[in-house]
């Protein structure tokens, strides 16, 4: 089957347009079905426009609720002076004592471990921790502390509680509201707590590990040292065990001694934990002055 088609020329063309725009094309009429649609449409959008003059603030509430809330207090900065006096403290080359208070002392090869990521010994933590009882003994507003020095607990668990039983011949650790012990656990450093008025035994590890060992450790150290120290039995059945994790975390190898010192110096005077990792310079610079001051 063969199609013909037929060629028309332009003139053609010309008189079969004007034909067509001279005539009257009207849409056809809407369907009772498409009225109906288009009313329900209309009184959607009536509805919505009703219910955003309403201004609603449900959402507005529920968000303000759940989200993670500012803390009160911020990390204080150093003041010009400040930071002064510890840009001298960590120039390099320095010999000699830095400070010293009662059996502690700091050097500055000692002080200049406070440096940006740069690991802290036992001179710089045990320092720090003699200042944090200082403050709490001269203080009737903080709790009653007593801070064990970085090779308690490690004495403890090697070679048992005889060995540390003496330690504690001049103070009552029943009578404080929080005992710290600064752990080093294979180069990385822990804060563990007994709280006696809180019942509660824990470790606060800014890397987020467990530490059962170590709080079963403080439990049966609590034990020996009642019956010991008072000759009774302790009851510690209603005790808790805690590893904190919704604490501030560190965002590297190093940092994990000014986070364990931190910890106990929020501790000290219940306060909250209103740092990060962002903030460990500030930390190491106010800790720097707090050892040549020798206070917090």
């Amino acid at each position: 089957m063969k199609t013909t088609i037929e060629i028309i020329d332009d003139d053609e063309v010309d008189l079969l347009l004007d034909k067509l725009t001279g005539l009257s094309v009207k849409p056809a009429p809407k369907s009772d079905v498409e009225n109906c649609i288009a009313d329900i449409l209309e009184l959607k959008k009536t509805t919505l426009d009703i219910l955003a003059d309403q201004k609603d603030t449900t959402f507005d509430k529920r968000y303000e609720e759940t989200e993670i809330p500012v803390p009160k207090e911020t990390v204080k900065p150093l003041t010009d002076q400040e930071n002064a006096i510890v840009n001298r403290l960590f120039r390099k080359g320095q010999r000699g004592e830095v400070s010293n208070f009662k059996k502690a002392t700091v050097s500055f090869q000692d002080l200049y471990r406070l440096y940006p990521e740069t690991w802290l010994n036992d001179e710089i933590v045990n320092f720090y921790f003699e200042l944090l009882s200082d403050r709490a003994a001269n203080s009737q507003d903080l709790p009653s502390i007593h801070c064990f020095n970085t090779f308690f607990c490690s004495t403890l668990r090697d070679q048992g509680y005889a060995k540390v039983k003496r330690w504690t011949k001049r103070v009552d650790v029943f009578s404080k509201d929080i005992l710290f012990v600064p752990i080093n656990q294979s180069y990385h450093w822990v804060l563990g707590v007994m709280d006696m008025k809180e019942k509660t035994v824990a470790v606060y590890d800014s890397l987020g590990g467990n530490h059962d060992h170590t709080l079963n450790l403080f439990i049966s150290y609590l034990e020996q040292e009642h019956l010991d120290k008072k000759k009774t039995p302790f009851d510690t059945s209603d005790w808790k065990k805690l590893t904190p994790k919704d604490i501030p975390r560190q965002g590297n190898m190093s940092d994990c001694g000014a986070f364990a010192c931190t910890f106990a110096e929020r501790l000290s005077r219940r306060a909250t934990f209103n740092f990060a990792q962002q903030d460990m310079e500030t930390i190491r610079r106010r800790m720097a002055l707090n050892i040549f001051n020798k206070t917090i």
